[in-house]
């Protein structure tokens, strides 16, 4: 699997980031986010087996994981109101663990699932949208 950062495709401000970072930090580990003060420009996403896109079960650990029930997934960066998310995951399903088409499928798998874990954020933060391209300016 190629690791490469994703263009989350809306650009955000700094008031709206900062709602959105704070959105993060409430909601908290148990939905899958973490945010603190520094560095304030990133918001750590974290994946579930649960939570996880079927293909991906198998690579996350469950709840009965010693160590915990989560891996950090993604990172999303600011970027001077250009967000990115980074994959920050360390398990990369490769050939011959998997089948070649396998991890093309497990790759676009993570990118939707990275793309809806932002779409679930930014709702949850209350921001209006104003069509599916453009975001309303705070």
């Amino acid at each position: 699997m190629e690791k490469r950062n994703l263009d989350l495709g809306v650009p955000v401000s700094a008031a709206q980031w900062e709602i959105v970072s704070r959105t993060a930090r409430e909601l908290g580990r148990d939905e899958g986010y973490d945010w603190k003060p520094e560095p304030w420009d990133e918001i750590e996403v974290y994946m579930r087996a649960e939570k996880a896109p079927p293909m991906w079960r198998d690579w996350v650990p469950g709840g009965d994981v010693y160590g915990g029930d989560a891996v950090r997934a993604a990172t999303f960066v600011w970027n001077d109101g250009q967000p990115y998310a980074r994959n920050e995951l360390n398990i990369l399903p490769e050939s011959p663990n998997v089948l070649p088409q396998d991890v093309e499928r497990m790759q676009a798998a993570y990118e939707k699932w990275v793309h809806g874990e932002w779409q679930r954020l930014w709702h949850a933060s209350g921001i209006p949208y104003v069509d599916a391209g453009n975001v309303e300016q705070v």
